[in-house]
């Protein structure tokens, strides 16, 4: 699975890739067969690298975007690592065998600065999508019955942006915590999540429908429903104006009150096909299949189509954008691509369990990547069903480590309680 962006490297991700690049140049070093300073190949090298390391200094990252800033941060390493090679008074040597190594090691440094690109690209775009997007919602809130036409150019224009996007990591954030920083600061509104959220969900679903005919019929209501599938949370925040956001959220996973909220507040917009199914689409995009969903645990006859198809996806970006579930709470660690791929792994996991339907989990999966499906099939039979053993061979997971003995033993105790009883005896 070799792809040009950070974001879908999910069984072999970029850092790894170029750790066994750099042993590998290492164990290639031949110094009897030393390449001469006016070689072609390597004088190509050399402008390569002289121009990536340009690249990276002009690049400009903003401070919010923490994530992007790791990353290139890393890309700088690897070019300082490159210097000593490729730079102007380089101090190692090199042999014919080494140099399509470090072809290789250039070439994914220019994917990663494409991918940085694409990153600030995609904050940029989204930013216009939200301040367009609040406007078209404003109706809203003010009439029993509002027309859909704002919401629905704005669908048009991100169909016609994305239509040329090739891969998930174009229109997917890799860190949507580092976005709602960037977006604090040019709207001052709390409720910023629920637009990007929408957005997202509404291009993933987009992008589905892009790869399987059977999404395409009924495409402009699921991105719509998607669009508008947590406006529930403005809801409650309205009707407690005094609770905290750690209230708020106890309140909705205790009761699941958001889906029904919003599918109240949307029962007016009218006049586009499929109106009548947007609140019971809405609604729904919480329930599963087996009945462990939320608000009211329908099962599998009650759920039509674009219910479930909603609810997939709404599922798969919950765990890419959240990894309290997938971390277990912190216990584990994972590097953003890790993340990917453990939401898909999760994902395939709970739909073998019957909780999602399987043809609307491998049709999301097989978009993201043709090659995935069969990829979390190969992990699922090789791990067991609640770790992700695959990345433990790089970074140990605590819940895997030796517990710590005790201070104090059963024999020591033991001895200690009958040495007191001597005592008392002799006394």
């Amino acid at each position: 699975m070799n792809h040009s962006n950070r974001l879908l490297r999910w069984l072999a991700p970029s850092i790894r890739e170029e750790r066994e690049e750099w042993k590998a140049l290492r164990l290639k070093s031949e110094p009897a067969a030393v390449i001469e300073s006016g070689d072609a190949q390597l004088q190509k090298l050399s402008s390569t690298y002289r121009e990536l390391k340009q690249q990276n200094l002009e690049l400009t990252v903003p401070k919010p975007q923490r994530t992007l800033i790791q990353l290139q941060n890393r890309i700088q390493v690897i070019l300082e690592r490159c210097r000593l090679y490729l730079g102007s008074e380089p101090t190692h040597s090199l042999c014919p065998p080494q140099l399509p190594i470090l072809e290789r090691i250039l070439n994914s440094v220019r994917e990663e600065q494409q991918y940085i690109k694409q990153q600030l690209l995609l904050s940029q775009t989204v930013l216009h999508y939200v301040s367009q997007f609040k406007e078209a919602t404003q109706e809203i809130w003010t009439k029993p019955f509002c027309s859909p036409n704002y919401l629905l150019n704005l669908l048009r224009k991100i169909k016609n942006d994305d239509v040329h996007l090739t891969s998930p990591g174009e229109f997917l954030f890799l860190s949507i915590e580092d976005f709602l920083a960037v977006a604090h600061e040019r709207f001052s509104d709390e409720d910023m999540p629920v637009y990007i959220r929408g957005l997202e969900t509404a291009r993933l679903i987009y992008f589905v429908s892009r790869q399987h005919e059977d999404w395409q019929k009924n495409v402009d209501f699921l991105m719509l429903a998607g669009l508008l599938h947590d406006f529930g949370w403005l809801m409650l925040k309205h009707q407690n104006p005094d609770k905290d956001a750690s209230q708020s959220k106890l309140l909705h996973d205790e009761r699941g009150e958001h889906p029904v909220l919003g599918a109240a507040l949307l029962g007016g917009l009218r006049g586009f096909p499929g109106d009548s199914s947007l609140s019971e689409v809405i609604s729904q995009h919480h329930e599963r299949l087996d009945g462990t969903g939320y608000p009211r645990r329908l099962h599998t006859y009650a759920l039509n189509e674009h219910s479930r198809r909603m609810a997939v996806v709404c599922r798969y970006l919950e765990l890419k954008n959240n990894r309290r579930e997938l971390t277990a709470d912190g216990i584990r660690s994972y590097d953003m691509e890790e993340v990917a791929f453990a939401a898909a792994l999760q994902l395939y996991r709970e739909a073998k369990r019957g909780e999602w339907d399987q043809r609307t989990v491998d049709h999301t999966l097989s978009a993201l990547d043709t090659n995935l499906p069969e990829a979390l099939r190969e992990t699922d039979q090789k791990n067991d069903l609640f770790s992700l053993k695959r990345f433990q061979h790089y970074r140990q997971d605590a819940s895997h480590t030796q517990p710590m003995k005790p201070h104090i033993h059963s024999s020591s105790k033991h001895e200690s309680v009958k040495q007191a009883s001597e005592n008392q005896q002799e006394s």
